[in-house]
């Protein structure tokens, strides 16, 4: 049974809407005015969602910070966005993200780059991704494709890899694995139906599924992070995919038998 508390409902729906109108202002005139440490504002935002809605964050291990990254992840939810916002990486989201309610908004203010589905376009989207690439920024994408209900990993596609081959006249491009995991409800471990609760997958409505949220408690959420690994360091893109499919794949497997 999903313990839930309705009270929440009007205290989250006020906070929410305080916040996501609050936020953009006050970045655009930190921007303006050029305050310092302004391009930190996401972060806060993401923090203050993941507070909106009771979501508990543990993270195993470090991202790497100090290079070019491509950040590659199992996808569950629209919340995985808000899990892993304290990254200082752009997200890479098809096309849609950008007008769902809130979440588009979010996606928004963390300079996400929207890429529409379509075989025409994959060199456009590459080349947007190595541009970033080539300024020493980072970047988070979930290769699966889809999403899932949380207790396992589809096969990752590889053709994205190939944004980290740069070349020679630009710094090799790290690839870091991460393995996110819904493990409780209320410090208690889930079962499926209630990680359905978070999970958003298959025909799932958007907006039934987060209307949801308002009434939910606390979420457990656990993020690893692997070691990174080069492309150069496998034969082809497609063993570099299947390499960090198998980490992240194996590691989600353990959190789920030890939850």
């Amino acid at each position: 049974m999903m313990s839930r508390n309705y009270l929440l409902v009007p205290i989250r729906v006020l906070a929410l809407v305080i916040w996501v109108v609050s936020m953009p202002l006050v970045f655009m005139l930190c921007s303006l005015f050029r305050v310092p440490r302004h391009t930190e504002l996401p972060h806060v935002f993401h923090a203050g969602m993941r507070a909106i809605f009771g979501i508990r964050v543990q993270k195993l291990g470090n991202a790497t910070e100090t290079q070019p990254a491509l950040y590659v992840s199992n996808h569950i939810s629209y919340l995985d966005v808000i899990v892993l916002g304290g990254l200082k990486a752009f997200f890479i989201a098809k096309s849609e993200v950008a007008n769902w309610p809130v979440f588009g908004q979010l996606a928004r203010f963390q300079n996400t780059l929207f890429f529409e589905r379509s075989a025409g376009k994959a060199r456009h989207q590459l080349n947007a991704m190595q541009n970033h690439l080539k300024l020493g920024k980072r970047l988070t994408l979930f290769p699966e494709g889809t999403s899932t209900n949380g207790t396992h990993v589809v096969p990752f596609k590889s053709s994205l890899f190939e944004a980290a081959n740069l070349g020679d006249d630009y710094p090799r491009v790290a690839i870091q694995p991460i393995t996110i995991a819904y493990t409780h409800h209320n410090d208690l471990a889930m079962n499926q139906a209630q990680r359905d609760h978070y999970a958003w997958y298959a025909t799932m409505p958007f907006g039934a599924h987060f209307a949801k949220l308002f009434s939910l408690k606390k979420v457990d959420v656990k993020v690893v992070f692997h070691p990174v690994c080069y492309l150069d360091e496998f034969e082809s893109r497609k063993e570099c995919a299947e390499h960090c499919y198998k980490l992240v794949a194996d590691t989600l497997d353990e959190l789920m038998a030890a939850a």
